[in-house]
């Protein structure tokens, strides 16, 4: 059975400030007969939180971020926010920026059409003003 994943319950698991909240996700995830579905949207939100909420650096975000990707049971555009978390954690920029470079390098090289320069930081990034 699929089962969608939803960023509180993430942020519980992973910051472990209800230890309660946290084992009963943990004791979830041990089922082997769940997949659970984790948006690009949730991992936003995710990284959001343990920013500006709970003040963890965007390594030790980063960190838990791809611990939580590596359980096989849970099921997300893999390969596009593990570039993001690296792009967020080396080039000193917002999340946003870092998954929307990602994207556009899963999609072919899209042009990101934006005022931001912080998007000329990031590698492999083609960005134009209007």
């Amino acid at each position: 059975m699929k089962k969608l994943l939803d960023a509180n319950i993430i942020v519980r698991y992973l910051v472990s400030d209800d230890k309660i909240k946290a084992h009963q996700f943990t004791k979830l995830l041990k089922e082997a007969n769940h997949t659970f579905l984790l948006t690009d949207v949730s991992v936003a939100e995710i990284v959001w939180l343990l920013e500006s909420y709970y003040r963890i650096s965007r390594i030790n975000i980063v960190d838990k971020i791809h611990a939580l990707l590596a359980i096989e049971a849970v099921v997300a555009n893999k390969e596009v926010l593990s570039r993001a978390l690296e792009y967020y954690k080396g080039y000193s920029v917002d999340y946003i920026d870092a998954y929307l470079v990602s994207y556009a390098q899963n999609e072919g090289q899209l042009e990101i059409i934006s005022y931001d320069r912080d998007f000329d930081k990031l590698p492999q990034t083609k960005r134009v003003e209007p």
